[in-house]
């Protein structure tokens, strides 16, 4: 026994003897290993947790969706939950007492993606009657020819140099393309967005393997049953669900007869406002025109009305019907594939903008208030709501604008949309 261990020891001092290079060399690596390997891994790319994401439509790289230009990305500001502005590439900024210029301060220890520092003349955003002055490379100035308190809100969009080079966390590596438009976004954190013109293809590759989420699904799809599938439901506080008047063709009375004919409590959550609940200018206490048929009898002086809808709300413009044809009224509904320039009555989605300023939706003069509300009291509040820039005071005048916005009904604000992101297990 003594022989053979005797025997074992000398094998293994001969070995050390012979190979003590190579067994030196084995445990510096080891070592070097052990302390540097987890720091590389964090900057390595992730393969091994890809997550492949369908996105519907057709972008180029200058207008993929804002969900993900946020990913790689931030703006001069960014946005709260609360929808308040916070700094972003811009530590700080000023504003003039006239509210025509902006000046932003920048942070000094950002850089772009190719490893270059980030100087004010980076910062390319185009604006319509503005101009924009680089005095140095840490400061942006922003002058307007008419003052606009919602410009730190819209500078929250992300910035980039060209090919999608910008400042934040996630970095674009790779990019594939069929012309012009996008078919292949990778990023650093492992995602990869794939592009399809329909949402039927991009079941189709949910279906086959090719992606593992899908996005802004409407409840209740077929796929939501579809093997090794997790349903996650998303309330969208962004957008809701609205039933818009043409107020030249419908008076006010009877908007709000309508209004108290509806029964909203099949919806939820419920939306009461343009503004959502979420941000800062939101105002709980306007009329909510609860289910009320004593001050609902008043619309059967309405004999007919028509709700124009797009497929996708066919089943809620169905419920508003059978409400209104309680109270006598012969409903008919138009299901077409988009908006139309005219109508009665339109059940659509709307999305809401960061900030509570609604001048291009509620305001008498733009071609994009499809209501035609014509309201002198609500066009001074948004005309000031623009300009004026103390926060205290931007508060008070939007909460006036969705009190009297809701006296005059222009629109029945239904609820806010849910939708299903559908991951693969």
């Amino acid at each position: 026994m003594f022989r053979t261990l005797r025997f074992h020891l000398r094998f293994v001092i001969a070995f050390t003897k012979k190979y003590r290079a190579v067994i030196l060399a084995g445990i510096v690596i080891g070592i070097i290993t052990f302390w540097f390997m987890p720091k590389i891994l964090k900057i390595m790319p992730r393969f091994g947790s890809t997550n492949r994401i369908a996105i519907v439509g057709r972008y180029s790289l200058s207008d993929i969706p804002l969900s993900i230009q946020q990913e790689i990305s931030f703006g001069l500001t960014t946005i709260s939950d609360k929808q308040e502005v916070l700094p972003g590439i811009a530590k700080s900024w000023s504003v003039s007492e006239d509210g025509k210029i902006y000046i932003f301060n920048l942070r000094d220890d950002l850089f772009w993606h190719d490893g270059t520092r980030l100087k004010s003349r980076d910062i390319n955003y185009s604006f319509k009657d503005a101009t924009i002055d680089y005095p140095d490379n840490s400061t942006l100035i922003v002058t307007l020819s008419e003052a606009y308190a919602a410009l730190p809100a819209q500078l929250s969009r992300p910035a980039f140099k060209l090919g999608l080079i910008g400042v934040g966390d996630n970095k674009v590596i790779k990019i594939k393309k069929n012309g012009l438009y996008l078919e292949e976004l990778r990023l650093s954190n492992g995602t990869i967005y794939r592009f399809y013109v329909s949402q039927n293809l991009a079941k189709i590759a949910y279906k086959l393997g090719e992606v593992d989420t899908l996005t802004d699904q409407i409840p209740g799809d077929e796929l939501e049953k579809w093997p090794n599938t997790e349903t996650v439901p998303i309330i969208r506080f962004d957008r809701y669900i609205v039933l818009l008047f043409n107020t030249s063709s419908i008076d006010k009375s009877s908007r709000q007869s309508l209004a108290y004919a509806v029964d909203k409590k099949r919806w939820s959550p419920r939306a009461y406002g343009p503004i959502s609940p979420k941000s800062w200018a939101y105002n709980q206490d306007v009329k909510f025109y609860e289910y009320d048929p004593a001050k609902a009898a008043a619309v059967k002086k309405l004999s007919q009305i028509t709700i124009s809808t797009l497929p996708a709300f066919a089943k809620d413009a169905e419920l508003v019907k059978s409400d209104w044809e309680k109270f006598g009224i012969k409903v008919q509904i138009i299901v077409e594939d988009v908006i139309p320039e005219s109508f009665e009555s339109l059940l659509i989605a709307q999305a809401i903008p960061i900030d509570p300023d609604q001048y291009h939706l509620w305001h008498s003069t733009q071609t994009t208030n499809i209501t035609k509300l014509d309201n002198k009291r609500i066009d001074k509040i948004l005309e000031d709501g623009r300009k004026i820039s103390d926060h205290t005071k931007r508060i008070l005048l939007y909460k006036d604008f969705q009190k009297y916005l809701l006296e005059d009904m222009p629109a029945i604000f239904l609820y806010y949309q849910t939708t299903n992101t559908l991951n693969r297990k």
